[in-house]
């Protein structure tokens, strides 16, 4: 009888022990199934992150500066129509905002102390020689008591490069003497005094001197009623979506026989 009992007790203990470990193995794979929910819930929230930042981030390019410069063709109200070197056309805004300057012919007394000058010497002004001759003095008003520093036009390039010249390349031709810019110091008859600063910031007095040949200019700032047709124009600001320039500066000058010769400087 004690076998019986031992015999019957048996398939009891072994189905015990296996609803035990159905249950056990349910309860993992629920908790695993929680744990795989979970963890797939950051990755959603990651996705959806990076759309938003994505969107975000896609704005329209900066506009660049952009200029128009040729021949006006006529002026109605704030808009004026250029014909450019190519012959095309196009169009250049301005409102009371835009910075107007013309230039215009001046002489010898136009050069006056404490201005500010641009001097563009002779072709034969070589290697820093003293005194300069000068080719063409561009007299400008200073601004808060100093001579505005012209805009950079990218990395040196041209002359006064220091970068050498590649291994057996050709001698390169004498580079033109280089413009002379800064504040008049002094005018004694034809010789003029300029006080600048040199690339590394130190204070520079250059003579220059002037004869029957030299030609000058002046800028001044000019009104609205300077923008005229048959005048030339060199205009700066940004291109609209029409394909219009929005001026924020513009510079007018004489035009000759009716052309715009030479590169325009403002």
């Amino acid at each position: 009888m004690g076998e019986t009992l031992i015999s019957a007790s048996c398939p009891t203990s072994r189905l015990t022990r296996f609803a035990i470990l159905a249950a056990t193995g349910a309860t993992a794979l629920s908790v695993a199934a929680c744990g795989s929910s979970n963890q797939s819930a950051p990755t959603s929230a990651s996705t959806s992150t990076s759309t938003v930042t994505s969107t975000t981030t896609s704005q329209a390019p900066a506009q660049n500066e952009a200029k128009v410069s040729g021949l006006i063709a006529s002026v109605a109200g704030n808009s004026i129509q250029v014909t450019k070197e190519d012959k095309s056309n196009a169009a250049v805004n301005f409102t009371s905002t835009t910075k107007i300057t013309e230039v215009s012919p001046a002489t010898l007394s136009d050069v006056t102390a404490g201005s500010c000058v641009t001097v563009r010497p002779t072709k034969e002004a070589q290697g820093g020689q003293q005194p300069v001759t000068a080719a063409s003095v561009r007299v400008s008003p200073s601004v808060n008591g100093t001579c505005p520093k012209p805009k950079e036009s990218g990395p040196a390039a041209g002359p006064g490069s220091s970068s050498p010249a590649p291994s057996g390349s050709p001698t390169p031709a004498p580079a033109n003497a280089q413009p002379v810019r800064g504040s008049v110091a002094s005018v004694t008859g034809n010789t003029i005094s300029v006080a600048g600063t040199d690339a590394s910031g130190n204070t520079t007095q250059t003579s220059v001197t002037v004869d029957d040949k030299t030609k000058y200019t002046k800028l001044t700032t000019a009104t609205p009623d300077a923008i005229a047709q048959g005048k030339c124009v060199n205009a700066r600001g940004t291109m609209d979506n029409a394909g219009t320039l929005q001026a924020t500066s513009i510079n007018v000058r004489a035009a000759v026989d009716g052309k715009c010769p030479g590169k325009p400087r403002g």
